[in-house]
Formats: structure tokens, sequence, C-alpha cells
């Protein structure tokens, strides 16, 4: 027999019930072919064994279906993990070389500072040492053309110098 819905052979019972007629001497005993419905519950049988078998392969691929996309998740899931982490690193790693590149930035001012403060404290000294040497030159000059003018002047002997050069 080709599979029939179960619901088709308990129909199928239940005219063979309706169409047996009364036993002798009964209006509640009925005389049934016992062929038929043993035939009748073998293909319910058959029926049931069918289905049972077809819901048990529809539950193991479920039970497949669930696996594999219980496995899926747990991938998507290790993955975000590893994506999170790996961001996570690349945002300490981005702070640390903030923080880093700001140090180095104050540094560099300090050092800026430092070298503009020593380089203003040496060009006063090359200047206060240039004025020193300009003044000594100028009281130089001051003091070889003081001696100029002196041997440039005419001497005039008066009697005072003539005796006291003898």
């Amino acid at each position: 027999m080709a599979k029939t819905d179960i619901f088709e052979y308990v129909g199928e019972l239940e005219e063979e019930i309706e169409a047996s007629r009364y036993a002798k001497l009964s209006k509640t005993n009925k005389v049934i072919d016992e062929k038929i419905v043993m035939e009748i519950i073998a293909d319910i049988k058959n029926a049931l064994h069918d289905e049972l078998d077809a819901s048990i392969k529809i539950m193991a691929e479920r039970d497949q279906i669930i696996n594999a996309a219980e496995t899926q998740a747990a991938e998507i899931i290790k993955k975000a993990k590893r994506d999170a982490e790996a961001m996570a690193k690349k945002e300490e790693v981005y702070k640390l070389a903030y923080a880093k590149a700001n140090s180095l930035l104050e540094n560099s001012r300090q050092n800026a500072q430092t070298i503009r403060k020593r380089a203003n404290q040496y060009a006063e000294e090359v200047f206060d040492d240039l004025e020193k040497y300009y003044k000594e030159s100028i009281d130089l000059i001051q003091v070889n053309k003081n001696r100029l003018y002196k041997k440039s002047e005419p001497t005039i002997s008066t009697k005072d110098d003539v005796g006291e050069q003898s």
C-alpha cells in the first residue's frame, strides 16, 4: 500500500465498524470482520512507523542544524572577541603612542626653551665681552690719541724750563 495519512486508516476502521452488523440477539455487540480490521491496524502501524521514521530523521536534521548553528555562533562570538581584543589593543597602542607623542612634544618644548635660554645667555656673554673689548679699545685709542696730541704740541721753552733742563 502507498503511504497514506493515518487519519484515513482510522476513518476506514470507523467505517468498517459502522458497516458491520449486530450480533444475534444483541443491540450493542457487533460482528466485525477480523481480517479487515487487522489489515487496517497493520496499515496504521506501518504508517505510524513511517511517520515515526520521518520524525526521527527530521529531529536528527534539526539537531544537526542546531549544532551547526551553535558551532557557527560560537565561532562568530570567538571572532568577535578576537576582533574586540585586537581593537582594544589597537586603542591601547594608540593611547600609548598619543601619550608618548605628547611626552616627546613636551620634552621638545622644554629642551627648546632651555636651548633658547642658554643661547641668550651665551649671546649676552659674547656681547658683554665685545662691549668690554670695545671699551678697552676706545680707552686705548683715547690714551694713544692724547699721547699723539701731547707730542704734536709745540714746546715753548721758558726760562724755567731751560734752567731745569740744565
